[in-house]
């Protein structure tokens, strides 16, 4: 998903205007026929996603799992109708219009829809359902990639504003991956060292903690490496940072809002683990819209595909 890495910074970076106090402006080619696929791809998850949440709102008995990670779902998708699904909505329309800024939101808002997918895949107790679930994480995983290839990764460096503190927010996606990786290894490790049930799985019915392998795999390897290229400005720590840090914001209010759920339905699962995530979700959204305001959006685009710079 990543795709190949480049080793040395692009000369787009030397090609920027001396002018610090805006960002810089460069002309971003895009092909309306790409974007239109992923619009498609994007609208048709977004559409599969709603059904899942209406159905869950009106009719949660749907889900079969323990009334703790039941509810954690049922917060889950009410973020996923009220937050995300509108959010995206948005943000694809206004990058159809040549924002570069909504593009980002959108590719990692739809990371957000494909990460909830795969826990809805792996981790709920079968259900009327699950070919939507299955169906939402195709839809996710194709609508990534086509948004992905809409966007001139080796324009970046050239579009971020020459004062957006790289080395503060790139420290930031380093440490929230640090930070995540030594939670889940106090949970993982002395259950492996002694013959043990891991804590995350108690009061659950899953082989092992589906979140958990997502973290390990992707989500915190891809934020560190996120962090480290984009303190050197490379064009795929641009693009991996923007959208790791529009995923991770989703993924704070997600769990904030699961987190109390959950609690209401089993008061035995601790209440102020979404108190945590709402302080995260307000520290998160700090580097989001730095983020945003900084890699600049244009007008338009013109019918050949070209996007006029800001």
């Amino acid at each position: 998903m990543i795709g190949t890495l480049p080793t040395t910074d692009t000369p787009a970076i030397a090609a920027r205007p001396s002018n610090t106090s805006s960002p810089s402006r460069a002309t971003t080619r895009t092909n309306p026929r790409a974007t239109s696929v992923a619009s498609g791809l994007t609208m048709a998850l977004l559409a599969t996603v709603g059904v899942c949440g209406v159905v869950t709102l009106v009719a949660p008995t749907v889900l079969r799992d323990p009334p703790g990670y039941a509810g954690n779902a049922l917060g889950t998708f009410i973020v996923l109708l009220v937050v995300a699904l509108p959010v995206v909505a948005i943000a694809m329309r206004a990058a159809a219009r040549g924002s570069l800024a909504a593009r980002f939101v959108w590719l990692g808002g739809v990371g957000y829809l494909l990460y909830n997918a795969i826990l809805s895949s792996f981790s709920l107790q079968f259900n009327e359902l699950f070919l939507l679930y299955v169906a939402s994480l195709s839809l996710a995983v194709w609508s990534f990639v086509a948004v992905l290839a809409t966007i001139d990764v080796d324009s970046l460096p050239a579009r971020l504003a020459t004062r957006f503190p790289v080395r503060l927010v790139g420290g930031y996606l380093i440490a929230t991956a640090l930070a995540f990786a030594a939670l889940w290894l106090a949970d993982v490790l002395p259950a492996t060292l002694f013959g043990t049930r891991p804590l995350s799985l108690r009061g659950t019915t899953l082989p092992t903690n589906a979140v958990q392998v997502i973290d390990f795999a992707f989500t915190l390897p891809v934020s560190f490496a996120a962090g480290l290229w984009l303190w050197r400005r490379r064009p795929w720590g641009i693009l991996l940072s923007g959208t790791m840090l529009v995923l991770l914001l989703f993924e704070s209010i997600s769990i904030a809002v699961d987190q109390y759920v959950g609690h209401r339905a089993d008061p035995g699962q601790p209440a102020g683990t979404a108190a945590l995530f709402v302080v995260l979700t307000v520290i998160g959204a700090v580097p989001v819209v730095g983020f945003v305001r900084s890699i600049g959006s244009s007008s338009g685009a013109s019918r050949d595909g070209s996007v006029a710079p800001t």
